[in-house]
């Protein structure tokens, strides 16, 4: 039986078991006093007992071994009784945790999915759009249209602007009109005029919002599209007020290959280049790619959802990979010196707040260099007092699609505690 119990089981056991034996030994040693009690007040009061009947005493006499006898037997089955319900309840108790932990499990896979179908009608259902402006064609899609908060959405590395779908299938999001754009480079806008600098890729960004007709707006950019959010707020604070880095590279630039969670340091912008021209052709290895980035198993895009379908294309047909990754490497706004970029002092400048949304779980931007440059950003001052803030979800590198609620919530209390004061 041992074989088929967990350990906490099978202690419960053991423990029970040496109950058992001290309530059977303890049983039988009080049976013993008690007849070596009753023998002492025979002899004391031996009289006493002749005057009320000799022959009844030598029959209490005889019987007393057999009756504690009895009792012993009976405290040992007792016994034997409630290790067999501690057992019970343990395994019992085990089972329905390791139940309730199958179904939290998939709850969550259960509750993302909705929320995919959901992203997927909206994806489908709003028509990508393009603007021609300095010199690029780009692409994007709007959402709620009609609300007051316009949030500018930037996609991050080897994607578009399907992710971002994910955005108003989210409570947190009902009360914004999303734009996700496709920047130059990406898959659905053209690249022209190749450039290696997220900077330039923010001015793009802005003057296509002037197109639109955008006078003011708040900005996310997702991994890769961080260093060009950061850029849309420093660079055009008149325009936009507040920029989200979400999962981004990190503020002195992304000098790691990290695609296993090794880090392996970059020496040189052609290594860089060198680095991104892994096979894209099968989408299978595309989608176990993205899959071994997740930390969330369970919750993650089924590989036969049209979303999936999505994602992998973008993936495929991303016309400046290259050269947007030299942008990663290149982009560098603190007074750290690396092997790839020169120091900084953009975040001197500052005058729209920016906001780094990263999470402890995160190894493709890896937490143990963003989390600590930011807070050194904080504390040194290098952007003034206030505009700059670290919010951890806890969450892997693809937030957006392993923990959507959780990096939505976290979104909202930023929001509110940062920028709608």
């Amino acid at each position: 039986m041992g074989g088929n119990l967990s350990r906490t089981a099978q202690m419960k056991l053991s423990m029970a078991t040496r109950v058992a034996a001290d309530v059977g030994d303890n049983a039988i040693s009080a049976s013993d006093q008690n007849m070596a009690s009753a023998g002492d007040e025979e002899e004391g009061n031996g009289k006493v007992k002749m005057a009320r009947g000799e022959g009844r005493n030598r029959l209490a006499a005889t019987s007393t071994p057999a009756q504690s006898k009895n009792n012993a037997l009976l405290w040992l089955f007792l016994s034997i009784m409630l290790v067999f319900i501690i057992v019970g309840l343990s395994v019992g108790l085990t089972r329905r945790n390791q139940h309730q932990l199958k179904e939290a499990s998939t709850t969550i896979s259960s509750d993302n999915l909705e929320i995919f179908d959901e992203a997927l009608t909206l994806l489908e259902s709003t028509p990508l759009r393009t603007k021609d402006v300095g010199g690029e064609t780009i692409s994007y899609r709007e959402y709620n249209s009609k609300q007051p908060h316009t949030l500018v959405v930037l996609p991050g590395y080897m994607s578009d602007d399907t992710a971002a779908s994910i955005l108003p299938a989210l409570s947190e999001f009902h009360d914004h009109r999303i734009i996700a754009v496709n920047p130059p480079g990406w898959h659905g806008s053209t690249i022209n005029n190749p450039v290696e600098s997220h900077a330039s890729t923010a001015d793009i960004v802005v003057e296509l919002l002037q197109v639109l007709g955008v006078s003011e707006a708040m900005v996310m950019g997702y991994s890769t599209g961080g260093g060009v959010a950061f850029y849309m707020a420093q660079r055009h604070p008149d325009k936009i007020k507040a920029a989200f880095l979400t999962h981004s590279v990190p503020l002195s630039g992304l000098r790691y290959i990290t695609i296993t969670g090794e880090l392996v340091p970059l020496v040189d912008l052609d290594q860089v280049r060198a680095s991104v021209m892994f096979p894209t052709d099968d989408p299978d290895s595309v989608y176990e790619l993205f899959k071994s980035m997740s930390t969330n198993q369970e919750g993650f895009i089924p590989r036969n959802h049209k979303l999936a379908k999505y994602m992998i294309e973008a993936a495929q047909n991303m016309p400046g990979k290259a050269h947007v990754a030299v942008a990663n490497a290149k982009f560098n706004v603190t007074p750290i010196k690396t092997t790839l970029s020169p120091s900084s002092d953009a975040m001197r400048t500052l005058k729209s707040r920016v906001v780094v949304i990263h999470g402890s779980e995160d190894f493709i931007a890896p937490w143990k260099i963003v989390e600590p440059v930011t807070r050194l950003a904080i504390i040194e001052q290098w952007a003034p007092p206030g505009m700059l803030s670290l919010y951890d979800d806890a969450a892997g590198h693809l937030a957006l699609i392993d923990e959507p609620r959780r990096l939505a919530r976290v979104y909202r209390r930023a929001l509110e505690e940062q920028i709608l004061l």
